[in-house]
């Protein structure tokens, strides 16, 4: 019977979680235009799960311990302490402009998050789909690549990489495989001939970011710590033009 209790306390902490990010994504979606690369880089952040899922659950469980503890806990003081805990995780960083916009935000979140709780106590389907289909969705979503590319012309050799287009929103990865010790010079030029976004990055073989050095102005430059291959990634938001990437690698001795 206890275990029972528990098994559907959770489940309706997981609706809760699941109710919170679907919001927040579909908002997310509607606010950039449906631009689907942009909805699947946000829905890939472990910071957004990680603050929903494990933040949010505590304090959820942490909420119903108080209560039950003091049963002279009433539904408005119970919605107050969700506002605190959405607050709090913010304000922990002290108290400025930013930490108190994130916070109201983080308090409507967490309002979210007991609503979620509230109506799969009411609903088994909606407990079922909050807690099951909404995170196995986005899961999905986060697995599927969304980049968009039209007309892209590549030339790759050695040490270079060219590209033109007439639309590129997305990601493209060049892979370069890198010793131990050796280090990389790495330059980057767009063209940019419609005033889109533009950026790029480098993963080590472990898909973690590398740290780089600027040498000059457009070079930069990073020592690999292990052997493997190197993927570095640039990234267009609705760019037209073209991109060209030259890199340099000095042997060990």
């Amino acid at each position: 019977m206890i275990l029972n209790e528990l098994t559907i306390r959770f489940f309706t902490k997981l609706a809760g979680a699941g109710l919170t990010m679907f919001v927040i994504f579909t908002f997310l979606l509607l606010q950039n235009g449906f631009d689907m690369y942009e909805f699947g880089e946000a829905i890939s952040s472990k910071y957004i799960w990680m603050v929903i899922y494990l933040y949010g659950i505590f304090c959820s469980l942490l909420i119903d311990f108080l209560e039950w503890k003091i049963p002279r806990i009433n539904i408005r003081f119970k919605i107050l302490l969700y506002v605190v805990a959405g607050y709090a995780i913010f304000l922990i960083n002290g108290v400025n402009v930013f930490t108190l916009i994130a916070g109201t935000i983080g308090a409507f979140c967490s309002l979210l998050f007991y609503l979620g709780t509230y109506l799969s106590e009411r609903s088994k389907g909606t407990q079922f789909a909050c807690a099951i289909l909404v995170p196995i969705f986005l899961m999905i979503l986060m697995n599927i690549d969304f980049t968009k590319k039209i007309h892209w012309n590549e030339v790759k050799e050695d040490t270079t990489f060219k590209a033109t287009f007439q639309y590129f929103d997305g990601k493209h990865d060049i892979p370069i495989t890198i010793q131990a010790g050796q280090t990389i010079n790495i330059s980057i030029k767009y063209d940019n001939r419609n005033g889109g976004g533009y950026g790029y990055h480098v993963l080590n073989p472990k898909d973690k970011l590398v740290g780089m050095a600027e040498v000059n102005e457009g070079v930069m430059k990073f020592t690999a710590p292990e052997t493997g291959v190197y993927r570095v990634i640039v990234k267009g938001d609705d760019l037209k033009g073209g991109v060209q990437v030259n890199w340099k690698i000095n042997k060990t001795k």
